[in-house]
């Protein structure tokens, strides 16, 4: 394995991977690159010039939805490994699907970004800790500090409003490593179980104590869990 590329997810920027980039820059290739649209084509355009087979993909939230959707439409989406964090195959609830967020939540969030687009985030970077990680409430904001366009912001929701990724599912490649916080308020962990059954030959951590920010909060056993799916990569 010779590359780990992570994708952020909203409201964030490349700079929320710093702790994975520190750990892990000496020996591999890191790209934390900034999603500047939130759009599959983006993704599969980022993802077509690199070494797929020889990179550990990891995507993150929305970021992770649309590396998922990407890997789906390309013709050959065989990689070294692919880490899904807090990822959920449909965002809201619906009649047939109900777990995820109320539709409602991601209307509200959609109006606020007119009115006050930082207290949006600062409300959302509040709600992506479990109670006991309130210790890194300072890095959870900072982390959602970037100034991001309303227009990006609001493409983003709308993304995570109206998708559905259960009927790409079959076309991923096996073996997927899926981390979840067991007191994720953004996805909740029947998200993830959902994805496990779904993936073949996938592999579900399940974080206690854990929000919506495992490589921020738990560091050192998210690089961990990192370390491993690149020793089997190699």
């Amino acid at each position: 394995m010779t590359t780990l590329a992570l994708f952020h997810g909203w409201g964030a920027s490349g700079g929320i991977w710093e702790p994975q980039a520190a750990a892990f820059g000496h020996r591999l290739t890191v790209l934390t690159p900034a999603v500047s649209a939130w759009e599959a084509g983006w993704f599969a355009d980022y993802l077509r010039p690199l070494p797929l087979q020889e990179c550990l993909l990891v995507g993150w939230s929305l970021g992770g939805m649309l590396l998922l959707e990407a890997l789906s439409k390309l013709d050959a989406p065989t990689t070294g490994g692919l880490v899904l964090v807090g990822v959920a195959p449909v965002f809201t609830r619906r009649p047939d699907y109900p777990r995820g967020q109320s539709a409602a939540v991601v209307r509200a969030m959609r109006r606020g970004l007119l009115e006050n687009r930082q207290q949006v985030l600062h409300e959302f970077a509040g709600r992506c800790l479990a109670p006991g990680e309130a210790e890194f409430i300072p890095q959870a904001r900072a982390a959602f500090a970037a100034p991001a366009a309303p227009e990006s912001l609001a493409a983003g929701l709308d993304y995570l409003q109206s998708q559905d990724l259960r009927p790409l599912l079959l076309r991923l490649p096996g073996g997927a490593v899926i981390i979840q916080g067991r007191e994720d308020r953004i996805v909740e962990p029947a998200q993830a179980r959902f994805l496990h059954e779904q993936l073949p030959g996938s592999r579900l951590y399940l974080l206690p104590g854990v929000g919506h920010l495992p490589f921020l909060t738990q560091a050192p056993a998210f690089n961990g869990i990192l370390e491993e799916c690149l020793s089997i990569g190699s």
